[in-house]
C-alpha cells in the first residue's frame, strides 16, 4: 500500500496495543480489581498484545505496506471487537471494567474500519 495514511495509522495502532499490552502485563493485578476480571487472563491479554504491537510495527516499516496483511489485521480487529463486545455483556466485570471493554472495542472497531479502508484504497 502506498496510501500516505498507512504507515502513520499502523504505526499509531502498534503504538497503542503494545502500550495496552505492558500495562495489562505490569498492572495486572491492580487492573484485575479495577475491571473484575482474573491477574492471569490480563497477563496473557497483555502477552498477546505485546506481540500483535510489534507484528503491527512491523508491517507498518514494510515498503511498501503489503494490503493482504493490513487485511488480516483488520480481521483479527474484528474479532476483538466481538469477543470484547461478548465479554462487556457476559463476563462478571465490574462497571469499570464493562465500560473499558466497550471504550476498548469502539477504538479497535475504528483501527479495523481504517485498515480496511487503506487496504482497498491501496
Amino acid at each position: 500500500m502506498t496510501h500516505a495514511a498507512a504507515r502513520p495509522f499502523l504505526l499509531t495502532d502498534a503504538g497503542l496495543t503494545a502500550g495496552n499490552g505492558l500495562a495489562y502485563l505490569v498492572a495486572a493485578p491492580w487492573l484485575s480489581g479495577l475491571l473484575g476480571t482474573d491477574t492471569s487472563l490480563l497477563v496473557g491479554l497483555g502477552a498477546f498484545l505485546l506481540v500483535v504491537g510489534a507484528g503491527v510495527g512491523w508491517l507498518a516499516t514494510r515498503r511498501p505496506v503489503p494490503r493482504g496483511p493490513v487485511l488480516e489485521l483488520a480481521a483479527l480487529n474484528a474479532v476483538w471487537v466481538l469477543a470484547s463486545l461478548g465479554y462487556a455483556v457476559l463476563g462478571d466485570l465490574t462497571t469499570v471494567g464493562r465500560v473499558w471493554d466497550v471504550l476498548q472495542a469502539v477504538l479497535v472497531g475504528a483501527f479495523a474500519t481504517g485498515q480496511a479502508w487503506l487496504a482497498r484504497r491501496g
